[in-house]
Order: structure tokens, then sequence, then C-alpha cells
């Protein structure tokens, strides 16, 4: 399971990187850790995150502290709300992704962006439902 996660994050890494502005990373772990809520996914979280602003050549460390602050969120409202439900991942990883693209100072089509962003959560988010015991 933590192989083909980790090679999942990290082509989602290189996409980002690379090609879309898209928060790829951002979504994948949101949904790896509603569905598994697994320590090392924090860990991950920083260390691609560091990874991310270092391709980027941006602030070191701004992004890896947004993954692992929100994904810690998650996991704090998990006894107050069922987080492992597609309305929780939609609404996430639309204010996840809205804050994400803020932060990283995108303004062009930023809520366009988020609004596909939860479509591909959802998306994500089921197909790890249904095939989670590969991963």
């Amino acid at each position: 399971m933590k192989l083909l996660s980790i090679v999942f994050l990290l082509l989602a890494l290189i996409l980002e990187v690379t090609l879309t502005t898209i928060p790829l990373l951002f979504l994948i772990l949101l949904c790896l850790i509603v569905l598994f809520k697994e320590k090392w996914l924090f860990i991950a979280a920083f260390v691609l995150g560091a990874l991310f602003d270092l391709l980027l050549l941006k602030t070191l460390g701004t992004t890896s502290a947004f993954l692992v602050l929100f994904l810690f969120l998650v996991l704090l409202y998990q006894s107050k709300f069922e987080i492992a439900t597609g309305y929780f991942v939609i609404i996430a990883s639309f204010f996840g992704s809205l804050l994400f693209l803020f932060i990283s100072g995108y303004t062009h089509l930023i809520i366009i962006q988020a609004i596909l962003s939860s479509i591909i959560a959802l998306v994500l988010f089921k197909s790890i439902q249904k095939f989670g015991n590969v991963l």
C-alpha cells in the first residue's frame, strides 16, 4: 500500500511542478489521510512539500506547513464529522485548494481551479475507496 501511494504522490509532485497549478499533491494526500489515517502521510506531506518549494524556488517550508496543518485539521474534525464521505472530501478539497492557491499567489481563475480540484478529489476518493486494497 505504501509503495503505490508514494509512487502516486511523486507522480503528482512531478505533474504539479511541471504542468498544472491544480494542487494534485494536496488532493492525493487529502484522500489518503481521510481513508487510511496513517501517520507516515504527515512525514510524506512535509518532505514532498519541501521538495515542491525547492523545485519551484519558493520560500522553503510554506507548502509543507500548509499540507501538514491542513491534514492535521482534517483529522482533528474526525470526532465531530464523518470525514470518510464524498461530501466531506468535496468541501475540504474546495476550501483547501482555494486556500492553497491563494497562499501560493495564484490569482487567475482561482474559483474554477478550486471547483475542478473538488471534482478531481471526489474521483480520486471514490477510486481509492474502490481499489483501496490494492494500495
